[in-house]
């Protein structure tokens, strides 16, 4: 059996953004990557294009895999249309390089 060994060269890219920027659609919350700001504190312009691997968090509590889906352009939490527009979003994702 052959084994794949995973890349050393990691980097975790982390982004904020309040509920309240997103648009309700059907039972989804969707926030534009532009709504979002980076660790700098510096506007999100694109999510990556592709990465290894992503968390959420809402409100500080870690969310499962598969609550999400993850585009160059947006962030869209299923089922999210209920949550507090106060509600803090970070996003973390994780990059090969």
């Amino acid at each position: 059996m052959a084994l794949t060994l995973v890349p050393p060269n990691l980097q975790s890219y982390k982004y904020y953004a309040p509920a309240s920027a997103g648009t309700v659609t059907g039972a989804n919350l969707v926030i534009a990557a532009t709504a979002f700001v980076n660790d700098s504190g510096a506007a999100v312009t694109a999510f990556p294009a592709t990465y290894a691997n992503y968390t959420m968090f809402i409100n500080g509590i870690p969310q499962e895999n598969g609550n999400a889906t993850i585009t160059t352009t947006d962030l869209t939490i299923i089922g999210g249309a209920t949550l507090d527009p106060g509600d803090p979003i970070v996003l973390n994702l994780v990059v090969n390089f």
